[in-house]
């Protein structure tokens, strides 16, 4: 009888068996189309999305080569966040202020001297800076190995020392002619040619610490287009997602005062003056950040307003973060922010409006001699 009752037992599981064979067979097919029609859908609704927004991963993207501080100065909030914070600077945790010491004695960019030592010691967490206080990767003079310190301070006024002597006497004020000298791609003693990640991964860390604020021009400005005295005022894109007028949409007003400008990828990208003037406004508005000066009607988040001459003035709004100060003289083409969505914005773009004598017009005359044309 036990024989018996495993058989029956095994004919069950043998018909469960091909029972469950048989349901997964008949789903498989709907189930794999399903799958194929939502991975259409999401590349569709991700394409459309990214003409207005980006993935915040690409936020700070170093392979567009901005890497230039906003307002020309240190970004003190992103500066504290990695230099209180022991788990994003290890061994240099509380260095900030000495950094910024020994630059201003030796009149170099605190930024960059505190990229390139994040970057030479994995963010402090190296054996040289955590056991030889040697935050640059400076070698003994025999070539026997890494130099020794007796404390990080002077390890530090050593790296600047050695900066000092790369950027204010040899010349070399960038990132990438830097690189040539601390990484130098195709180095014998690289052979799996992991220099070539320098350049690249230091300007990462530049983005993250606010950007440069010395020397990024000459590599990091934005290619700029000019038309007589006028200059574009994003060299990312020239599409247009919203023009000058009434128009109806979720929480915005039901008269856009500017037109917008916005493609994939925007988000951080350099804005630029449309025309030489003075920054007369630079400051945060509407509900994003609770600004009691907004009487504008509009959440325009960060923003920037630059007086130019006969009456006119541009505005520039959505910006990622604060923009140049007020009183920085500006040309035509000079970068006074980063794209980003502060304010009443769903998404990355430039919102920018030309104002003549106070009154709120259609930019599109002024902007229209750079869209014949237009990528």
């Amino acid at each position: 009888m036990k024989h018996i009752w495993g058989a029956i037992k095994a004919i069950g599981k043998k018909k469960a068996i091909g029972w469950m064979i048989g349901l997964a067979a008949a789903n498989i097919i709907p189930i794999l189309i399903g799958l194929i029609l939502m991975t259409i859908m999401f590349a569709i609704i991700g394409a459309l999305g990214g003409s207005v927004d980006e993935q915040q991963s690409n936020q700070n993207n170093p392979s567009a080569g901005y890497v230039c501080s906003a307002t020309g100065e240190i970004n003190q909030e992103k500066w504290e966040d990695i230099f209180q914070n022991k788990e994003r600077s290890g061994g240099l945790k509380g260095y900030g202020d000495e950094i910024i010491n020994l630059s201003e004695k030796r009149g170099i960019d605190p930024v960059l001297f505190a990229s390139i030592a994040m970057h030479e010691t994995a963010w402090g967490t190296s054996n040289a800076v955590q056991q030889k206080n040697n935050p640059g990767g400076l070698m003994n003079p025999d070539g026997s190995g890494l130099f020794s310190f007796p404390t990080l301070k002077e390890g530090l006024e050593s790296m600047s020392q050695t900066l000092y002597n790369r950027i204010k006497v040899d010349g070399m004020v960038t990132i990438e002619q830097l690189g040539s000298v601390y990484a130098p791609v195709g180095a014998a003693n690289d052979p799996n040619n992991l220099n070539e990640h320098w350049v690249p991964t230091t300007k990462e860390i530049a983005q993250k610490l606010g950007g440069l604020t010395m020397n990024c021009e000459p590599s990091d400005q934005p290619d700029m287009e000019l038309v007589g005295d006028k200059s574009w005022i994003s060299s990312h894109t020239k599409s247009i997602t919203s023009g000058f007028g009434n128009r109806s949409c979720g929480g915005c007003s039901s008269f856009h005062a500017g037109i917008d400008v916005a493609s994939g990828g925007i988000r951080g990208a350099p804005i630029t003056a449309f025309s030489d003037g003075e920054i007369v406004i630079s400051q945060a508005n509407g509900t994003t950040f609770q600004s009691s000066s907004s009487n504008m009607g509009t959440g325009y988040g960060w923003y920037v307003e630059v007086k130019h001459e006969d009456g006119l003035r541009t505005r520039y709004a959505h910006m990622m973060e604060k923009g140049k100060p007020v009183g920085t003289k500006v040309e035509a083409g000079d970068v006074i922010g980063k794209v980003g969505s502060t304010g009443a914005s769903t998404g990355a773009h430039l919102h920018f409006e030309v104002i003549i004598n106070g009154e709120k017009v259609d930019p599109m005359p002024y902007v229209k001699p750079f869209l014949t044309g237009k990528q």
